[in-house]
């Protein structure tokens, strides 16, 4: 079930809508789950707009209908959301080209010129120093470098600080969720969110300060985006481990990374003739470099291998897609706390 999102319909209708693509979100993610039953029970039992005092759909909230059906098999790489798609938005694999040689990243090239895009690449790449270090000193236990700026007034903080690092939050082994399907990956991989599935963590912002403040800015610009499918985290992909190709459950967003450790090795020919460490994205193959930011669009086909024996590490955070509007965005937003006060979704 493909749908798209818009506005402009008939409470009545919006509501309709809305509960069944819900129904079908749930079940898709979480399977005899006591949400999935509460849908059913909504949808059987309340008429939308029937009575006064009953819950209805927001009427300044973005819906979602059925869309036409969408050819695929062509044997070219297209946008091919999970869930949902809002219609005329640009598209592109990849948003970002790696920065000519030399590593000039004034003459980098962002798609489209797009200042949207490239005031969001200049704020994370010029804090990336800092955001390395608060990893390394949160996670890792590493206190060195830059991490002098947000180091501890003494030594028994510091020794504290070692012993109680981060933890991975979120069970990437799990059905269900974002991607509702088997668990993604080989090997290891951790996550350290700050925004998980739309939720803010405040033990990251207390260990995390400058990373915090730069996603917090994003937030008071409304480029963050806002949604329980909306994340932000330290991602550490182990050596020998692998995410299988997927796509993401829709086209609102952008997907940006921002590598903070990148294995020596990661150039090196694995057994395909690939780096040893890369992203696929649609048809193309990227190599991260640390400190440059790589801008994708994972409504497309995208999957991630490391062949080293070393780790790779990024922050990852989502962005509102340029072409979504202020008033789209809002909408949405309404739509998605709908859902979420009705208890059906959210952690």
């Amino acid at each position: 079930m493909l749908v798209r999102v818009r506005s402009g319909v008939d409470t009545a209708t919006r509501a309709a809508a809305t509960t069944r693509f819900f129904h079908h979100l749930i079940n898709r993610s979480y399977p005899n789950s006591s949400s999935s039953k509460q849908v059913v029970r909504h949808l059987s039992s309340t008429p939308f707009g029937a009575t006064p005092g009953q819950d209805q759909h927001p009427q300044d909230s973005a819906t979602v209908i059925q869309g036409p059906s969408l050819l695929t098999g062509t044997g070219v790489h297209r946008p091919s959301p999970s869930l949902f798609q809002l219609p005329g938005l640009r598209s592109l694999p990849l948003w970002t080209a790696p920065s000519p040689p030399g590593g000039d990243k004034s003459r980098r090239r962002i798609a489209y010129n797009d200042p949207y895009v490239t005031g969001i690449v200049q704020l994370l790449e010029s804090n990336f120093s800092s955001i390395k270090a608060e990893y390394l000193d949160a996670v890792m236990g590493i206190n060195g470098g830059d991490t002098k700026i947000m180091a501890p007034n003494t030594e028994d903080d510091d020794d504290e600080r070692r012993q109680s690092p981060l933890q991975p939050d979120y069970d990437v082994n799990k059905r269900g969720g974002e991607h509702a399907s088997d668990a993604l990956h080989t090997g290891s991989w951790d996550w350290h969110s700050y925004v998980l599935q739309g939720e803010f963590n405040d033990k990251f912002a207390d260990r995390c300060p400058i990373t915090a403040g730069v996603i917090n800015g994003l937030k008071e610009d409304n480029a963050l985006f806002g949604s329980p499918f909306s994340f932000c985290f330290f991602s550490t992909l182990m050596g020998e481990s692998t995410i299988k190709a997927h796509t993401g459950p829709m086209n609102l967003r952008l997907r940006v990374h921002l590598p903070l450790v990148v294995p020596a090795s990661a150039s090196d020919k694995n057994k395909d003739g690939n780096p040893k460490c890369a992203i696929r994205v649609g048809p193309k193959v990227h190599e991260w470099k640390e400190g440059e930011a790589l801008v994708l669009d994972d409504s497309y086909e995208h999957e991630v291998w490391n062949d080293t024996n070393e780790p790779r590490v990024l922050l990852l955070v989502d962005v509102w897609h340029p072409d979504v509007s202020m008033i789209e965005r809002e909408r949405i937003g309404k739509m998605f706390d709908y859902a979420r006060g009705q208890g059906w979704i959210g952690r």
